[in-house]
């Protein structure tokens, strides 16, 4: 019985598989694919990953979920974000957005001018306030550069500061709905502190 034991390798020139006999290792034949002079060598096993495939199976697969988890937690964070922002719309629109701050009579006249009472405006939808008022050009001549200065209060009385309007032109026996802007969360009224205008 013939007990000789065959190994396989490749031409070092075409790359062809050649099976020889194991006492014929390290000595040169002719290639029967190429006809080409090889030495005869194992082939080069093939490269296996020191990694096992499960753990790089389990890997990716716990990568994935994690990657689905976040981006359900942004997409409910997205969701709950936009409802919190429709409820506080809704709550805003419901609470009145005017509140009269000046309840005694419109102040007399200074220098030509006329101003109605004022008050403190919350637009719709934001945070923002202005003080709101009317101011009559009460003279027959043209007035340039006009300033509305007002004195902002708490509740309580107390001035926290001003708010002021700029209008560039006022024509004679004209009216302006002046809007200073309130930048003090906690003004409840306000009040005229004084008209200035470019002489």
């Amino acid at each position: 019985m013939n007990r000789t034991k065959y190994l396989k390798g490749e031409c070092s020139h075409c790359g062809g598989h050649i099976e020889f006999p194991a006492e014929a290792a390290g000595l040169t034949t002719e290639c029967p694919h190429c006809g080409q002079t090889t030495e005869l060598l194992l082939a080069t096993p093939p490269q296996e990953s020191t990694v096992p495939t499960r753990a790089i199976v389990w890997t990716a697969s716990a990568v994935l979920i994690l990657g689905l988890g976040l981006g359900g937690a942004l997409y409910a964070l997205k969701r709950a974000e936009k409802w919190a922002a429709r409820q506080k719309e809704q709550a805003a629109a419901r609470r009145p957005p005017v509140a009269v701050t000046n309840r005694d009579t419109p102040s007399a006249p200074q220098a030509g001018f006329k101003v109605s009472a004022i008050r403190l405006e919350k637009t719709p939808g934001t945070s923002v306030v202005h003080a709101v008022g009317r101011l009559t050009n009460a003279t027959d001549r043209q007035r340039f550069g006009v300033t509305v200065e007002l004195n902002l209060f708490d509740a309580d009385g107390k001035k926290l500061g001003t708010a002021t309007d700029y209008q560039a032109v006022l024509e004679p026996k004209g009216q302006w709905q002046f809007r200073a802007l309130v930048v003090d969360a906690k003004a409840t009224s306000a009040k005229l502190a004084g008209i200035k205008e470019d002489k």
